[in-house]
């Protein structure tokens, strides 16, 4: 049975406190999508890579503009369930409400994660 998804797009800053190599990192903003807030999740090659690619509503492609452009040059998080996806730094807003999600995927596991997101 599939169960609803959550995708949180959480805002980390690397915080000051390590020990023995291990990095903190502390939240500073989430945006929690449920799926009404998007639109489609497709499997698509881009550049010889499996990707994802995310469509969000109007509403919800507008929060996240509004928060990526309030953290630039910040780390962010994809995150689903409690696995991160994704890492990278924020170098612009992400506007136009599209997010595309590299991370390594196969064919399969691209088409997989797509279907969680959005059956």
């Amino acid at each position: 049975m599939l169960r609803p998804l959550a995708v949180a797009l959480a805002l980390v800053t690397p915080s000051t406190l390590c020990a023995q190599n291990v990095r903190l990192n502390v939240i500073e903003e989430t945006l929690s999508l449920n799926p009404p807030d998007i639109v489609s999740a497709e499997p698509l090659v881009k550049d010889g890579q499996w990707s994802i690619m995310l469509k969000l509503t109007p509403g919800a492609g507008a929060m996240l503009g509004a928060i990526t452009k309030r953290n630039e040059k910040k780390p962010m998080q994809i995150v689903i369930g409690d696995r991160i996806l994704a890492t990278g730094i924020i170098t612009t807003e992400i506007s136009g409400g599209s997010v595309l999600i590299t991370g390594g995927f196969t064919e399969a596991s691209a088409k997989e994660l797509a279907a969680r997101i959005k059956p």
